[in-house]
């Protein structure tokens, strides 16, 4: 404190000494704001916020920290790149360089690599955000609030025909594969909302419209998948919606796009197409080719969780015994139920106290 005037101290040399002081502390608030302006590459104190280093002009976390976050363990092979993160009830698989996790033996595909510096393994902070944070904490609905209604399209119709496999449409069989699915849904105790129950075509951006106006749910669009030159290509990919910012999982140009309405789900986008295609993978023989990230129209028009399921190949030998059999689309149909009862009751078990 400054010596008091009744001292015998004249003014000015009380305002030089107030002078020096506030200099001083100027300098000191200086550092230790510089200080903090460094925090955002590590933890700051007292927090659990995970540390952060920018690779490729993004921010990446390790995964040796995030793993230990989340208690989980780690088992870590340099020679091969690969690294296993385990605990009582979750195992992921990643690979130096690849964009590819095993989350108990179900494939994800990431928006960008794992990287490798020196002994240790980075992943991207937006697919922690995006893919593994919807793993290990799964979205919850605030107590209450019930998932009761589902919105089922089948895919194309009318004057559009889809994938064609011969003479074989694709309207056709997923239609059927949507009767089907409408069916076994209800038995189970929900409502649904067909976007088509004909042959009929419905512009893409009405199909989410449709659902929204019903009061649905979740969304489910239903597909068949092709390719022009053979049958080589088989198996399940199941489709959410591409997070702002991030490259779709076939965009092999890197791009991006801005927030779009359907990424206000993001996180439930991406728990619900896990499920659904654990599900499928458990009860029907398929290729796992993984739960994937696009920008269907459908998917960002969305008012409500959605995925797209392209379920196998038409022009495959072993995906077509499935698609074009009554039992093969009753036995998918039971196990997407099952995905959508397994999705419901993860998310209402109320929020977290």
């Amino acid at each position: 404190m400054p010596p008091p005037l009744s001292r015998g101290i004249s003014g000015p040399t009380c305002r030089r000494w107030l002078l020096s002081r506030g200099r001083a502390l100027t300098l000191t608030l200086v550092l230790l704001a510089a200080w903090c302006v460094a925090l955002p590459l590590n933890a700051a104190p007292g927090r659990p916020d995970l540390g952060r280093v920018i690779l490729n002009g993004r921010p990446y976390l390790e995964l040796a920290e995030w793993a230990a976050a989340n208690r989980l363990s780690v088992r870590w092979n340099p020679r091969s790149g690969e690294i296993r993160l385990t605990n009582r009830w979750a195992r992921l698989d990643f690979k130096a360089d690849t964009q590819r996790v095993e989350h108990d033996g179900v494939i994800l595909w990431l928006s960008y690599p794992i990287l490798r510096t020196g002994d240790r393994l980075y992943v991207s902070q937006r697919d922690q955000e995006s893919v593994l944070s919807p793993l290990m904490q799964p979205p919850r609905l605030p107590t209450g609030r019930k998932i009761l209604t589902v919105a089922l399209n089948a895919g194309h119709g009318g004057k559009d025909p889809g994938n064609l496999a011969g003479a074989r449409q694709e309207k056709l069989y997923v239609l059927q594969l949507a009767l089907e699915l409408q069916l076994q849904l209800r038995r189970a105790g929900l409502k649904v909302v067909m976007i088509r129950d004909r042959d009929v075509f419905v512009p893409l951006e009405e199909r989410p419209a449709i659902a929204r106006a019903r009061a649905a749910d979740l969304y489910i669009s239903l597909h068949y998948n092709a390719t022009p030159g053979g049958d080589e290509a088989q198996g399940l990919e199941t489709y959410c919606l591409t997070p702002a910012g991030s490259s779709s999982t076939n965009d092999r140009g890197g791009h991006g796009a801005g927030y779009l309405p359907g990424n206000r789900f993001d996180r439930e986008n991406l728990r619900l197409a896990y499920e659904i295609h654990h599900s499928i993978l458990g009860q029907v023989e398929f290729t796992d080719r993984g739960v994937r990230h696009a920008r269907f129209k459908e998917l960002t028009l969305a008012q409500m969780p959605a995925v797209l399921l392209e379920g196998g190949f038409m022009n495959s030998r072993e995906d077509g015994r499935k698609i074009f059999s009554i039992t093969g689309r009753a036995r998918y149909a039971a196990a997407i139920t099952d995905g959508i009862l397994a999705y419901k009751r993860l998310v209402e078990r109320g929020l977290p106290e």
